[in-house]
């Protein structure tokens, strides 16, 4: 992973001639306020022509020969198919494709983020992975639909940025959610350690390659969103595309 400091900053998971994978940050952009300044949320309320000129500048920064495509993201457990021309937003959680010259995109602000390809560049997969997708089943979910063109061993994931262990207080009711090993109690309040689960998750699916970014939106207010710490705010992105 690496730190690309340019007109328009993100980090870089890859960038060869078969594939490009990463992620944004709030810098570099033109919105105002809360939404300062790379905001790429389309469902945010923030002022439509300025998310749509930072998506621009931003994808034309990152991978100016791929068409971007996003979702309508709902917390949902649902995975679906992208061809190339897949033009309107569908309401899931995550999407995969075949198809070269397509860039998926995923919205973030605190939720986890998981990209994946397989080791020969033939699919690749994109996947929006908060509280409720990770309880109900979404990353399990996406490698079921791998499956179908790749063995999950030939695969590698990468882990966007999310909030922590330590900013994830959650109600009583995660006790029914998820196994103890990912709750901590602390001052008596509970907190979620969501990395961990996506992690391990992952592992159980025997995932190839994981990699893992471990940096907390919620502590790193100059490089991210985070709607925990902020309520209204702007979206970074997770993209993956193969060229």
């Amino acid at each position: 992973m690496q730190y690309k400091g340019c007109a328009v900053p993100y980090f870089e998971w890859i960038d060869t001639t078969q594939c490009v994978a990463g992620f944004s940050t709030r810098r570099g952009g033109v919105s105002q306020g809360v939404y300062a300044s790379m905001n790429v949320g389309l469902h945010s309320k923030d002022d439509h022509e300025l998310v749509v000129a930072n998506r621009k500048n931003l994808f034309s920064t990152v991978a100016q020969e791929l068409k971007p495509v996003n979702l309508h993201q709902i917390h949902s457990a649902d995975i679906i198919r992208v061809e190339k021309d897949y033009e309107k937003e569908v309401q899931a959680d995550g999407f995969y494709t075949t198809e070269r010259g397509v860039l998926l995109t995923i919205s973030i602000a605190d939720c986890g983020s998981v990209l994946f390809h397989d080791d020969d560049f033939t699919v690749v997969g994109a996947l929006h992975c908060g509280w409720r997708g990770t309880r109900d089943g979404v990353i399990q979910n996406m490698l079921r639909e791998l499956s179908q063109f790749v063995e999950p061993q030939k695969l590698s994931a990468y882990i966007g940025p999310m909030i922590s262990k330590e900013n994830y207080e959650v109600g009583p009711e995660f006790q029914e959610y998820f196994p103890t090993e990912f709750l901590t109690a602390r001052n008596n309040s509970l907190y979620l350690d969501l990395n961990g689960c996506v992690e391990a998750i992952l592992r159980e699916g025997n995932v190839g390659k994981i990699y893992n970014a471990q940096l907390d939106t919620f502590s790193n207010p100059d490089l991210f969103f985070s709607y925990r710490r902020d309520g209204q705010t702007g979206r970074m992105c997770s993209f993956i595309g193969l060229k």
